[in-house]
């Protein structure tokens, strides 16, 4: 009897042991994930406190009044008053080239693409040519033009003989405005004169007359006319006024029968292809657009939102973060 009361007591001592090992273990488990709460609280803790010292700088911050675009605006395109609006923005988040009044913007060119709501700096507008008692808009249907060309492009125009010999007669001129293989340019005195020249010379000379663009009109400087005009021709033109128009004429048909045949060697696939493509283009084109418009309204709606929103209390905000840190 005494020997199963002694081992009954081992067995006591045994289980009491044990418990007390596990009891140990959930204790020191339970330290453990108190001190990884307590850090990551603390953690918490010091990220809203940055957060908050950032938030009360920004709001005690200089702040500076820019100019910036409300709609997106394409390389050498001019900027308009109803293209610009005034925002307030922390003056160390922008550089001092940033400030500048809406008066100096205002017809500027723009240098490269600018997205909206960018803000227009020095560096990326520049004056356009000032326009001289001369300036007269020209049209011209004889330039072959390249097929991506569009308005406000920038573009050289050159003629190229026979020989080879290959020379600029327009230098980065502004595409105005462009209808059915026409294009309309800005050009002088001097410019008409050397333009008519190398159209009486193509039309001798059995020349041609294109287009090429600038990639970056805004970066790229203006190219130097190369193309010589010729006495023989100018002296032609005094003699016969009319040398011009019938030059131009001969080579409008010209580029028309280059038209017509290229059409004509098409296959019926070919143009099927060619109106499914510009179908779905302009079906792309059309999406895009709406997509757009329907972005810029829902931004609207956010600022609109945002700015009828009363900012909320800092002491509230870290009694906020400090209730989710704490929760188990």
């Amino acid at each position: 009897m005494s020997k199963i009361r002694f081992r009954q007591k081992k067995v006591l001592i045994a289980g009491g042991i044990g418990g007390l090992i596990v009891l140990l273990i959930c204790v020191l488990v339970g330290l453990l994930y108190v001190n990884h709460l307590t850090v990551k609280m603390n953690g918490q803790r010091q990220a809203v406190e940055i957060e908050l010292e950032q938030t009360q700088q920004v709001l005690e911050e200089e702040m500076v009044e820019v100019e910036v675009v409300t709609r997106d605006i394409q390389s050498g395109e001019s900027i308009r008053t109803n293209d610009l609006e005034t925002r307030k923005i922390p003056k160390s988040v922008i550089a001092d080239e940033a400030v500048l009044s809406k008066e100096f913007i205002i017809g500027k060119i723009a240098k490269v693409d600018l997205p909206q709501k960018s803000p227009v700096t020095a560096s990326v507008i520049y004056e356009d040519e000032v326009t001289t008692r001369d300036i007269r808009n020209q049209e011209f249907g004889l330039i072959e033009l390249p097929i991506k060309l569009k308005q406000n492009d920038y573009v050289d125009v050159r003629i190229k003989l026979p020989s080879g010999q290959d020379y600029i007669v327009l230098s980065k001129k502004r595409v105005e405005d462009l209808q059915n293989g026409t294009v309309w340019y800005q050009m002088s005195e001097k410019e008409i004169l050397n333009m008519s020249s190398a159209i009486v010379d193509a039309y001798i000379n059995d020349a041609s007359i294109y287009a090429l663009t600038y990639v970056e009109p805004g970066i790229q400087e203006k190219a130097y006319t190369t193309y010589p005009a010729n006495k023989s021709v100018l002296d032609l033109i005094d003699s016969d006024p009319n040398i011009v128009q019938k030059a131009t004429t001969e080579l409008e048909r010209r580029n028309r029968v280059k038209l017509e045949e290229a059409l004509n060697a098409m296959t019926p696939q070919q143009r099927q292809d060619y109106k499914s493509n510009r179908n779905t283009q302009q079906t792309a084109e059309e999406q895009a657009a709406a997509e757009q418009t329907t972005y810029q309204q829902q931004s609207n709606d956010l600022m609109n939102e945002t700015s009828t929103t009363q900012p909320q209390n800092t002491e509230t905000i870290f009694n906020d973060q400090n209730s989710v840190g704490e929760t188990p």
